[in-house]
């Protein structure tokens, strides 16, 4: 039943997609400013940073059944209202439900799959992101098609019906996983993490690539459109662009689960990252934009399981949604301020300078500080350990 948690997370993601292509035409139809895009964008970031704080520490608990099934339930009720939302308000709250959900769901879905041990753990959670990524690519062009055959209400109301579909058998899958339980897990849990070197390396170059996931997400449709691309060629050109992180990232989680040091291959993606997003800042042409688009991506494909290993590392299974969960934070955290801050550098500077430039200095900054940590850390002990920290 795993494999249909993978088909809800990635229906789930995939209403963001529907949502990124038609930026713009909101943006136009309703006559909503910039920083209102911003604020749509942001707030799927801001609304799984909040339902991950409060609901990290019930999954490391045990309360996956409850914790996913409200979380199936919320994405439901926000799909089938925003494709009727005309308002910024409405718009907001409809995103803020899915943001919600969505947060739910994965908080109890990655408990599930990392289960009772790490040692696959990062092949699963590649696997969960190939999901989620395949969901977000293929959101825009299904959606734009699906849009025009029915209206823009369509692609949401259809995204709803198919979780509902699912739903059964996956909260069933949910109340029968075997988990490591840590029963005195709370909030505050998280703070000890943070001691780690490792951890705040790895925390660094999350927020890198959160960072630039939130410029990518409030500005890119408007940079393509731009270019003289429709929403079904928007959709085709997100496809391409998403491709590696489709096929690569449950490949390279099986690679990082064998690493002696996978802490190591984080940090190298995460540099290679670095001049690809500012390269891109400064060379405004299209298939440029798409190849160097494809190039991040293929890192990308690389780091998200690498941080993760790291981190399920220093917690063990049994507060291993406690750590995914710090991950999700400091990510949405950056995600959401880049989505509100990139509309307006993209428009201070008429084109990407402004937010692909601001998001390749951000990351520079942090990878430097992540291999500060990295070096601390292998002198301190070569090998990470592993087991929770209280």
């Amino acid at each position: 039943m795993h494999r249909l948690a993978y088909a809800i997370y990635m229906l789930m993601i995939s209403s963001a997609g529907v949502t990124f292509v038609f930026l713009e035409d909101i943006e136009t139809d309703y006559g909503l400013p910039a920083w209102g895009i911003g604020l749509i964008s942001a707030l799927a970031f801001a609304t799984i940073l909040v339902s991950t704080l409060v609901f990290a520490p019930l999954g490391d608990r045990g309360h996956l059944r409850l914790i996913g099934t409200s979380g199936i339930a919320l994405t439901i009720v926000g799909n089938a209202w925003i494709g009727f939302a005309t308002e910024l308000w409405s718009i907001s709250a409809s995103r803020a439900l899915v943001g919600v959900g969505t947060g739910m769901f994965s908080v109890a879905a990655r408990k599930a799959l990392i289960g009772d041990n790490t040692d696959d753990s990062g092949e699963r959670i590649g696997a969960l992101l190939s999901a989620a990524v395949a969901g977000f690519i293929a959101g825009p062009g299904v959606g734009a098609w699906l849009a025009e055959w029915g209206g823009i209400e369509t692609p949401y109301l259809v995204i709803a019906v198919l979780i509902s579909a699912l739903a059964i058998p996956v909260v069933r899958w949910l109340g029968g996983a075997k988990v490591a339980l840590s029963e005195g897990v709370t909030l505050r849990s998280m703070l000890p993490l943070l001691k780690r070197r490792r951890i705040r390396a790895a925390l660094a170059c999350q927020i890198a690539i959160f960072f630039n996931i939130g410029v990518f997400d409030s500005t890119a449709d408007e940079y393509l459109t731009d270019f003289g691309l429709d929403n079904v060629e928007i959709g085709f050109a997100l496809i391409l662009i998403g491709l590696p992180l489709i096929v690569l990232p449950t490949w390279a989680g099986a690679r990082i689960d064998r690493a002696g040091e996978p802490l190591l291959i984080l940090l190298g993606a995460t540099a290679l990252f670095v001049p690809v997003i500012l390269t891109m800042s400064v060379w405004a042409v299209l298939a440029a934009f798409v190849v160097l688009a494809v190039v991040e991506t293929t890192t990308e494909s690389f780091i998200f399981p690498a941080a993760a290993k790291v981190v399920v590392v220093e917690t063990g299974a049994s507060e291993s949604a406690l750590g995914q969960g710090l991950l999700d934070i400091v990510g949405q955290t950056a995600g959401a301020t880049a989505a509100l801050a990139a509309p307006v550098m993209f428009d201070w500077t008429d084109g990407p300078l402004g937010s692909f430039g601001m998001s390749g200095c951000v990351a520079a900054v942090l990878v430097v500080y992540a291999a500060q940590q990295t070096m601390a850390a292998r002198r301190v002990a070569p090998i990470a350990s592993i087991g929770a920290v209280r």
